[in-house]
């Protein structure tokens, strides 16, 4: 079997102690600066989602001791990578990145059961590790040519860590790949396996089972707090939504940010059109079966000004283009319309972000159940 060299105390320990500070005699041009804050985003943003997967996959396969501790361990460096950067993107600054959620929202998606399915988590790992040591690789070498040798040391010392993570989730590969491909798969024991050891463990839920229940239950929230409150916040456009949100957690599009955001361009945008174009007294297509020029008209100016406004607010939601077509057709037409829809996408945005939190952000096991005032768990929060 394969089994990590180190304990986990050891590992964090042996990650060092930060990296010296930004050096003062660094002065990049303007431009120059910003590009590395534009990498130093993308960094963070790939050691944060990376984080989060190496959680995850030790969570998920709890009952695969190596697989367990061997992805505890990496998250250890990525945690401590993120602690080094703060003063690094305090003397450059740093540019947000949606890259590396992007990516992941693609990755360790689906029912992921026994050996075939710990195989399939780690072959989506290396892709977010192989990301992350290219992005320190590119530091590296900027960090050469300023002269700035606090951010080669962190640089270097994060690809280093990015390699072995790399190696560790290859050696595990080259480990499960002949058993996971070459036997036939028994269905009964291998779910058995996959069974999570609590049922708090709420990553390891397929989701065949996870994204039906979800949408289910936040379809129904808001439609009994609308019947509770006789408010008629349930809405056709909220359905994409919420079913993003119970399928794609993961994704920069799901956040409660651009789920309301991009619901009230799409709201605005869908009024300023039906105003500027006239098309108030057109008929309704959808009530009456009737589709007018001027409704067609109004549609079109509506969507390209709700995709403008989600670039201009960095508020992408997709599903908000629904709102926005009902808006020009002429569905959604009077301010209590307006209102209630609103209504609906405030509950929606805050009960999905909550729902994003359970499914994303967990701890290791190794982090649950380290003692509380231990060193391991201080290694493991980063504290």
């Amino acid at each position: 079997m394969v089994t990590m060299p180190m304990t986990l105390r050891d590992v964090a320990d042996r990650a060092g102690p930060k990296p010296a500070a930004p050096a003062p005699t660094a002065n990049p041009p303007a431009g120059a600066k910003l590009q590395v804050a534009t990498f130093l985003g993308v960094a963070k943003a790939t050691e944060a989602q990376l984080l989060d997967a190496l959680a995850l996959v030790a969570e998920r396969h709890e009952r695969n001791y190596d697989v367990s501790r061997g992805a505890t361990v990496c998250a250890i460096w990525s945690r401590r990578h993120l602690e080094w950067l703060a003063p690094f993107e305090h003397a450059y600054g740093s540019t947000q990145s949606e890259q590396a959620e992007t990516l992941r929202s693609s990755l360790l998606s689906g029912t992921r059961a026994g050996t075939f399915g710990e195989l399939q988590d780690l072959c989506d790992l290396s892709v977010l590790a192989e990301r992350a040591e290219m992005t320190w690789t590119a530091l590296y070498q900027a960090a050469r040519e300023l002269r700035d040798q606090g951010l080669q040391e962190l640089a270097g010392r994060a690809r280093e860590h990015n390699k072995r993570q790399i190696n560790w989730i290859r050696t595990e590969i080259n480990h499960l790949a002949p058993d996971a491909l070459s036997i036939p798969i028994d269905v009964g024991g291998q779910a058995k396996a996959s069974l999570p050891k609590r049922i708090t463990s709420i990553s390891s839920i397929p989701d065949t089972t996870w994204v039906p229940m979800m949408s289910a239950l936040l379809v129904l929230l808001v439609g009994l707090l609308g019947l509770a409150l006789g408010r008629p916040w349930l809405g056709p456009s909220l359905g994409p939504t919420i079913i993003l949100v119970a399928m794609s957690p993961a994704h920069p599009t799901a956040r409660g940010w651009n789920i309301v955001a991009g619901h009230l361009v799409g709201l605005a945008a869908g009024v300023a059109a039906v105003v500027l174009l006239g098309a108030r007294s057109a008929p309704n297509p959808i009530a009456s079966g009737d589709l007018t020029a001027v409704r067609v008209a109004a549609a079109t100016v509506a969507i390209l000004l709700t995709a403008i406004g989600m670039i201009l607010l960095r508020a992408s939601h997709p599903p908000a283009a629904a709102t926005t077509l009902l808006v020009a057709l002429g569905a959604i037409a009077t301010p209590p319309q307006i209102l209630a829809t609103i209504g609906g996408v405030v509950i929606v945005a805050a009960a999905g972000e909550l729902v994003r939190r359970v499914r994303l952000d967990r701890p290791t096991p190794a982090e649950r159940m380290a003692p509380a005032a231990s060193v391991a768990r201080a290694k493991l929060r980063g504290v």
